[in-house]
């Protein structure tokens, strides 16, 4: 997800409401630069927004695995760097007051968002790896460096990527997109809960 560094600063913090109106405006945007590129270059909305063609069993498979990967990989992140446990208290104070609803809705935006732009647009001209390494560049730290949620989401971009040769859909890249973005969101929603609790 990327984070508008205005609002990170001191004087402006943005209501949770204004924030999932900012947000929902440069996802839907996202997705609509990303719809026409499908249509007008690649002729592949069909195959990527249509019924998946794909065994359903395996592709099940590959989202739970895939979820997982990326949780863990994220937990072990937090363990082991402190820049990152420091940039989640930053993301938990802006997302603070967001709730469940809030944090569904914008799992949701910004999945299907940067799924359509990323993995449906860009990704068939300049393949996996550059696609990841341009999804990283929209993910940096709050003063705009790249930092270890970059290299995290490079890495979210491989796999989503894959995902999406491998099944040939965007829709599993979407629901792993998804689920790992709603779980984050409420895990920082509650950060700052427990945080406010013990002030």
């Amino acid at each position: 997800m990327p984070v508008d560094n205005d609002i990170h600063s001191k004087n402006k913090q943005a209501t949770p409401r204004e924030l999932l109106k900012m947000t929902t405006i440069a996802y839907a945007a996202m997705a609509v630069v990303g719809f026409e590129i499908c249509w007008w270059y690649h002729k592949n909305i069909r195959s990527l927004l249509g019924p998946l063609t794909y065994d359903p069993l395996m592709t099940a498979g590959m989202v739970v695995a895939a979820v997982l990967f990326l949780h863990f990989c994220q937990r072990a992140m937090e363990d082991f760097f402190p820049s990152y446990r420091d940039f989640k208290k930053t993301l938990a104070a802006l997302f603070s007051g967001l709730g469940a609803w809030g944090a569904f809705w914008l799992a949701l935006v910004s999945s299907a968002g940067e799924e359509i732009l990323f993995r449906g647009a860009i990704q068939p001209f300049l393949g996996i790896w550059f696609t990841s390494f341009l999804f990283g560049a929209l993910h940096l730290d709050p003063e705009g460096g790249v930092s270890v949620w970059t290299a995290w989401a490079v890495l979210a971009g491989v796999v989503l990527g894959g995902v999406v040769n491998v099944t040939g859909s965007l829709w599993p890249a979407v629901a792993i997109h998804f689920t790992v973005n709603f779980i984050g969101l409420l895990a920082l929603s509650r950060q700052r809960i427990k945080s406010r609790s013990a002030q």
